[in-house]
């Protein structure tokens, strides 16, 4: 009646129209953002999802959405639990104390094992930024998140969030054949660019593209679209998004 799963497996879901079964109680989300679209789709079939956000450096889920936010279909906000106390930094960074938070790293680095304390006087700094609201916890983004488009400061994730839901909207059944990507520019120091699997229709590609430069900011837009054989994904379905900076300096350079 209750399982876990990662926001990729909640879209492979949407993506192929499965309803919920009827005995499942609930579904804790982590490992990853969960849009809002995402969310609402999967609830339009049923599924059951509690958010939440979690690390290995705690040894479990730091904040989750209640079982009472089942009651509406709106993305609910993220409950912080009774183990752990937060607070951020001048930056807005999330800083952790719990009594189950890790007492070291340990690495073996050339056959030498080593080992390091990353707490702060006991507090544990993340790379995600946040905000803190009496006990609820909402994400905004992780450090490498942030660029800097024009010398504007731009959160990469919402970018593709709002990208996600477009094309969710338009067909999603192409959602899991696109992805953004920021590709360094000598010019702006950042810009957005479209990858897309080469089996894509380019009409398709160009009516994803024209609805999301119409709702976001000029500097914002998808300045280049690059068709690729197939978006690289880990066996969990993240986009390695590594692979596709490297995909477009091999085209360019070549």
């Amino acid at each position: 009646t209750l399982t876990s799963l990662v926001p990729t497996q909640v879209f492979d879901l949407v993506q192929a129209r499965l309803q919920a079964p009827k005995h499942l109680r609930a579904i804790v989300v982590g490992g990853g953002a969960l849009s809002a679209s995402l969310y609402q789709s999967a609830r339009a079939l049923g599924w059951s999802l509690l958010p939440s956000y979690g690390m290995s450096e705690t040894c479990s889920q730091i904040a989750t959405a209640s079982l009472s936010s089942l009651a509406q279909n709106e993305i609910p906000p993220m409950n912080l639990l009774s183990h752990v106390k937060v607070k951020t930094n001048a930056e807005g960074f999330l800083l952790i104390q719990s009594p189950s938070l890790l007492t070291c790293y340990a690495q073996v680095q050339a056959g030498v094992a080593k080992h390091w304390d990353p707490k702060q006087v006991t507090w544990f700094q993340t790379e995600d930024k946040v905000l803190i609201r009496d006990s609820e916890l909402q994400i905004l983004g992780r450090a490498q998140d942030y660029i800097k488009i024009g010398g504007e400061t731009v959160l990469l994730s919402r970018l593709r969030e709002k990208f996600e839901s477009i094309v969710l909207q338009q067909n999603p059944a192409l959602s899991s054949a696109f992805a953004l990507a920021e590709i360094e520019s000598e010019r702006l120091g950042s810009e957005i660019h479209l990858f897309f699997e080469s089996h894509v229709a380019a009409e398709a590609v160009q009516s994803v593209q024209k609805v999301y430069n119409e709702t976001v900011l000029p500097f914002e837009r998808i300045r280049e679209t690059k068709a690729i054989a197939k978006i690289p994904r880990t066996d969990l379905g993240k986009i390695l998004y590594s692979e596709l900076k490297s995909a477009h300096i091999i085209k360019k350079d070549g």
